[in-house]
C-alpha cells in the first residue's frame, strides 16, 4: 500500500501542473520571508498587474511555439503599436480610432509575419527577427524621433482603476486567458494548433490547411501585443521606444517554465499563465536583493536555460 502511495505522489509530484503550484508557492514564500510587506494582498495584486501585460503577449508565444517556433519581433510589435495608438488618438482626439487604428497595425503585422512563415517557409525566428527589425526602423519612421500623445483616460482607468480590490486590467487578462484556454481545448482551430506543431507533413496530408493555421495563429499573437501595448500606455501614461524591450526573452521564459514544449505540440495556456507570475515572483525576490538591471537579464537568461535543460529538450509530440 505505502508502495501504491509513494507512486502516486510521485505521478503528482512530476506532473507540469504540480510542478508550477510548487515552484508558485516556494517563490511566494521566499519573497515574503525576505521582505514581509510582499505577503500584503496589495503587493500581491500589483504583481499580477505587472504580469497582466506579459500574460496577454504570452497568448500570442504561447499559440506560436505550440506550432513549432518563436516570436522575436515581441519588443517593437508591442512598442509599435502603442505609438501608433498615441499618435493617430492626439491626431484624431477619438481614442476608439486609436485603438482601431493599433489593432489594424496588429492585424498587419500578423500578415506579414504570418505569411513569411506559412508561404514563403523562412524560418520562424528569421522571420520574426527580421520583422522586429523593420518595426524598429518603421516605429522611428512613423514618429520622426519625436514620440506624440499620451493614454486616453478610459484606457488609464482599464489599467490602474479597481473593481473590488482588482484591476481592470487583469480582469481582461483573465477573460482573454479563459478564451485562449477555451480556444486550445476544445475548438478545432486549437486542435489544429497542436497538429501543426506535432508535424506539419502529417497535417498536410491529413488535409489540414496547415497554412491558415499559422496565418491564424500569428494575427492572433500580433493582435495580443498590440492590445498589450494600449495597456501599458495606459499604465506608464505615454509611449517609449523601449517600452516592449523587456518582454522580448521573458515571454518565450514564460511559456517555457509553463510547461509548453519549445519544440510544439505540448503545453497549454493554463501554465504559461502560471510561468508568467513566476518569472515575476522571481524578479520581486530580485528588487529584494537590488540586483542591478544587468544581473536581471543575466537571471532571465539563465532561466530558460535551466527550465530547457529540465523538461524543454523532450521529444516533439506524435500527431
Amino acid at each position: 500500500m505505502s508502495e501504491q502511495n509513494a507512486i502516486s505522489l510521485k505521478g503528482i509530484f512530476s506532473s507540469n501542473g504540480a510542478r508550477i503550484v510548487l515552484m508558485l508557492v516556494a517563490l511566494y514564500l521566499v519573497s515574503g520571508i525576505l521582505e514581509p510587506n510582499y505577503f500584503q494582498p496589495s503587493h500581491l495584486m500589483s504583481v499580477l498587474v505587472l504580469c497582466c501585460f506579459l500574460g496577454i503577449i504570452c497568448i500570442g508565444q504561447t499559440l506560436i511555439i505550440l506550432t513549432g517556433g518563436a516570436d522575436l519581433s515581441v519588443a517593437y510589435s508591442v512598442t509599435f503599436s502603442a505609438c501608433v495608438f498615441a499618435q493617430t488618438t492626439k491626431q484624431t482626439g477619438s481614442g476608439v480610432i486609436g485603438f482601431a487604428a493599433a489593432l489594424a497595425a496588429g492585424l498587419v503585422m500578423g500578415v506579414f509575419k504570418g505569411f513569411g512563415v506559412a508561404y514563403l517557409r523562412i524560418t520562424p525566428m528569421v522571420m520574426t527577427l527580421a520583422t522586429n527589425s523593420i518595426l524598429m526602423s518603421s516605429t522611428f519612421l512613423y514618429t520622426q524621433g519625436v514620440l506624440k500623445g499620451e493614454s486616453t483616460e478610459l484606457v488609464t482607468a482599464l489599467a490602474k482603476e479597481s473593481f473590488l480590490g482588482i484591476r481592470y486590467c487583469v480582469m481582461l487578462w483573465v477573460i482573454l486567458g479563459i478564451g485562449t484556454i477555451f480556444l486550445l481545448r476544445k475548438t478545432s482551430f486549437g486542435r489544429k494548433i497542436y497538429a501543426v506543431g506535432c508535424s506539419t507533413r502529417v497535417t498536410d496530408l491529413s488535409g489540414i490547411h496547415t497554412k491558415g493555421v499559422l496565418m491564424g495563429v500569428y494575427i492572433i499573437a500580433s493582435v495580443m501585443m498590440a492590445i498589450a501595448g494600449v495597456l501599458l500606455i495606459g499604465y506608464l501614461g505615454y509611449p517609449n521606444y523601449t517600452m516592449g524591450d523587456s518582454y522580448q526573452l521573458i515571454s518565450i521564459a514564460a511559456v517555457v517554465i509553463g510547461g509548453t514544449s519549445i519544440l510544439g505540440g505540448h503545453g497549454s495556456y493554463l501554465g504559461t499563465m502560471g510561468g508568467v507570475v513566476i518569472i515575476y515572483l522571481i524578479q520581486s525576490i530580485l528588487i529584494i536583493l537590488n540586483i542591478a538591471e544587468a544581473g536581471k537579464e543575466i537571471v532571465n537568461g539563465a532561466i530558460i536555460l535551466i527550465i530547457l535543460l529540465a523538461y524543454g529538450r523532450g521529444k516533439k509530440q506524435s500527431a
